[in-house]
């Protein structure tokens, strides 16, 4: 896999991200995904993310634990777009800007396709998620029960309770780390909105 900066990617069109960060044989990813870490200064303990449970009837990974986010659409004109639009699908939170990211990771998964013939067959596809710790307007989480059946805010502590893929405890546990350090440079500024 390319070295991938995701902060360059933000200005990127889906396309365009696809051609910039390729697989490691040189081809382009079927999917571009984005991760948004909502991440919320809290004065008694260290940050807290936000954390989306999937719905029991997703056909992959349901009832698992993870952070907004979504396939980049052709609609979506920059990576900067689909996170914003991502965020407000799923939790109807308003990003008010990106700043910082933390690891990308990619991934193949097969689905099981039904054709117009009633055949059945596996297809096979891969994904590069780009993940992005974002502010908010507010911390207003109003979950879309067609995609999640619950969010909560979980510290670096509390992570070891909620079931997620070990891909994505290594993003939110580098993007708690990642925002302790920031919030401690803005305590003294307030640009941080609490």
């Amino acid at each position: 896999m390319t070295v991938i900066n995701p902060l360059n990617a933000l200005s990127m069109s889906r396309a365009e991200c696809r051609q910039a960060y390729l697989r490691a044989d040189g081809k382009p990813y079927d999917k571009v995904i984005i991760g948004a870490l909502i991440v919320k200064p809290n004065a008694e303990v260290k940050p807290e993310v936000l954390m989306l449970k999937r719905a029991a009837h997703e056909s992959i990974y349901p009832n698992i634990f993870e952070i907004p986010g979504g396939k980049v659409e052709d609609s979506d004109a920059t990576i900067l777009e689909a996170v914003k639009r991502e965020v407000f699908e799923e939790a109807g939170m308003k990003v008010i800007q990106v700043v910082g990211a933390v690891r990308s990771f990619d991934y193949a998964l097969e689905k099981k396709m039904v054709d117009e013939a009633g055949g059945e067959g596996l297809v096979r596809y891969t994904s590069l998620q780009l993940n992005f710790v974002c502010q908010v307007a507010e911390h207003n989480l109003t979950v879309n029960p067609e995609e999640h059946s619950e969010g909560r805010f979980v510290s670096l502590s509390g992570m070891k309770n909620v079931k997620m893929t070990e891909q994505m405890r290594q993003v939110v546990e580098e993007g708690l780390v990642w925002t302790d350090g920031y919030f401690a440079g803005l305590a003294a500024s307030k640009h941080w909105v609490l």
